[in-house]
């Protein structure tokens, strides 16, 4: 079994606030434009839709229980789960995640569970 987490959660997406609070409403997005892997999303194919997932996808990790570990009670979220959770279509998270987890972006990564 597989998981999606987001690399480096708490460093880029949490401060002294999220950390005190136990049901997030927000999640703390830095407003960086020219770093390698932003710029390397914006060569990618609809960079677009890609970039709108992984904001979905942070919005997501920020609910649950670990933040930033896409997986709640029910166990790891899968794209269908992000669909249906966010109303986007599967398919940006399929392609988000694809892009995502490249060596060269590495902004999340698929980590394997103990069952």
């Amino acid at each position: 079994m597989a998981a999606i987490r987001i690399k480096d959660w708490a460093a880029h997406f949490e401060n002294s606030q999220s950390k005190r609070i136990t049901k997030a409403t927000w999640v703390k997005v830095p407003n960086k434009h020219d770093g390698k892997g932003y710029r390397r999303i914006l060569k990618a194919q609809n960079p677009c839709q890609i970039f709108t997932a992984w904001i979905l996808m942070l919005q997501l990790g920020s609910k649950m229980p670990e933040r930033g570990l896409l997986i709640d009670d029910d166990g790891p979220l899968t794209t269908e789960d992000m669909e249906d959770k966010t109303g986007y279509p599967e398919e940006i998270f399929e392609r988000a995640i694809k892009v995502l987890s490249e060596e060269k972006i590495g902004w999340i990564e698929v980590v394997k569970l103990q069952k």
